[in-house]
């Protein structure tokens, strides 16, 4: 076993998935507004190139974890046993960026079945260089470190910097829409192009900084002859899904329908990135608060509760009207609630392959990380569908200088009221799903 891993390292894993989540918050957030108000393809249309491509993504998920095990095998033991997942981080780097950008330009001359093709073509696109890097990242913090604190760390980092990714192009990209108000098509075009560098830095600083142990990492336990059962049983699992899916399909419509709350309620587009950058203060306030809370009430009750009050924090938001003071100073308390179960989903992952370890006598992280991480694309799938086609419900139309009091009212129903029912659900799953135990830890 190798020295432990030095603050570098957590900073480095933290790296990679802040720059995933960079072009995954450009598209979440300013995606469905570039193909309703640029391209002019229908909110019913984007919402459903959503859900088919999303669906896709996650039926590629498995494929891509196969292809991890087997890409770069030739290649180690010609290096005798060179690195696994590492590799990904500089290989996949660029696909994923220049993806990015094609997702935010399409010929101009083209006509609006042309564009739609085009759109689904560079979406997928995307997606599936997205996965590839994506799916060995998520296993690089099991051949890292086998110390359980250790990988807890980990988890925290990767946190973190998934809600930087997140939030970040939501506080530099409305300036850039602003300036260029009279040519959005060049405003988004330099946003991805500018966003999508920033990634392709930080994939090359994750790769640089992170390190792989030797394969007899300490903590894994040797497999069985036993064969695995089927996941359905393994209700930690099944309550972390549910409560993953929920929280997907919440954080996901209301990052899509931000934009258009700001501009078409608030009427404070420029507002935007100062909520943007607001909302990362709950990440740097929380990241302390998770280790008290979990000693103090465990680490599900601590997400589920957590959950619970951030639902009761959108719901307030939607029942009271709509002003941006009242939306910036409820939604830090949200955002703060929320960011327990957000940052602790990872490490509830990993509780349940330990359960299912327990239950078969091997551990399985490949089935057990695949199969959740196909759930997770099933939220994001449900949440860019609902996304798209509710705001093709609520009647918006991007040709009108003022939208109706019906579109405006269903546009706030989805910024705020998609969430606070999702957070209910996952509160719902993680406090009747998961076993009760006196210690707060799942056993079979």
């Amino acid at each position: 076993m190798g020295e432990g891993l030095k603050k570098r390292h957590y900073a480095a894993y933290g790296a990679g998935d802040l720059a995933n989540s960079l072009t995954f918050g450009l598209s979440s957030s300013f995606l469905l507004s570039y193909f309703t108000d640029v391209l002019g393809i229908t909110a019913r249309a984007a919402g459903t190139l959503f859900l088919v491509a999303r669906l896709w993504d996650g039926i590629n998920d498995p494929l891509m974890g196969i292809l991890a095990d087997r890409l770069f095998r030739r290649r180690r033991e010609r290096n005798r046993g060179g690195d696994k997942f590492r590799p990904y981080l500089l290989r996949g780097s660029w696909p994923v960026a220049a993806a990015a950008v094609l997702l935010f330009w399409a010929p101009p001359e083209w006509d609006m079945a042309g564009k739609l093709v085009w759109a689904y073509a560079t979406y997928i696109f995307w997606g599936m260089t997205y996965t590839f890097v994506n799916i060995p990242y998520g296993s690089l913090a099991y051949v890292m470190t086998g110390d359980l604190v250790e990988r807890a760390g980990l988890s925290a980092s990767r946190g973190i910097g998934s809600l930087a990714g997140t939030l970040l192009p939501r506080v530099f990209i409305p300036p850039l829409l602003i300036r260029f108000s009279g040519g959005e098509a060049r405003g988004y075009l330099l946003s991805a192009g500018a966003v999508s560098l920033a990634a392709l830095v930080f994939y090359l600083l994750s790769y640089a900084f992170t390190r792989e142990n030797p394969p007899d990492i300490p903590g894994i336990a040797p497999l069985s002859e036993k064969g695995p059962p089927g996941l359905m049983g393994n209700r930690p699992f099944l309550a972390v899904s549910l409560a993953s899916v929920a929280l997907q399909t919440g954080l996901m419509v209301n990052g899509a329908m931000n934009i258009y709350y700001f501009r078409e309620n608030l009427d404070a587009l420029g507002l935007m990135s100062w909520a943007g950058a607001a909302a990362l203060i709950p990440a740097a306030a929380a990241a302390p608060l998770i280790p008290r809370l979990v000693r103090r009430f465990g680490m599900v009750r601590a997400s589920a509760w957590a959950g619970f009050f951030s639902a009761l924090s959108w719901l307030l938001l939607l029942l009271l009207p709509s002003h941006p003071l009242l939306y910036l100073g409820i939604g830090l308390g949200a955002y703060l609630l929320l960011m327990i179960p957000h940052m602790t989903v990872w490490a509830l992952v990993s509780e349940s392959i330990d359960w299912q370890e327990k239950r078969t006598g091997r551990r399985s992280e490949g089935t057990v990380y695949g199969a959740y991480s196909f759930v997770r694309k099933t939220g994001q799938a449900l949440a860019g569908f609902l996304a798209g086609a509710g705001l093709g419900w609520t009647g918006y139309d991007s040709l009108l200088p003022f939208q109706t009091p019906e579109t405006l009212e269903g546009i706030k129903f989805l910024t705020l009221g998609v969430p606070a029912l999702c957070l209910f659900l996952a509160f719902l799953a993680y406090r009747f799903l998961w076993p009760r135990t006196n210690d707060n830890r799942s056993t079979p």
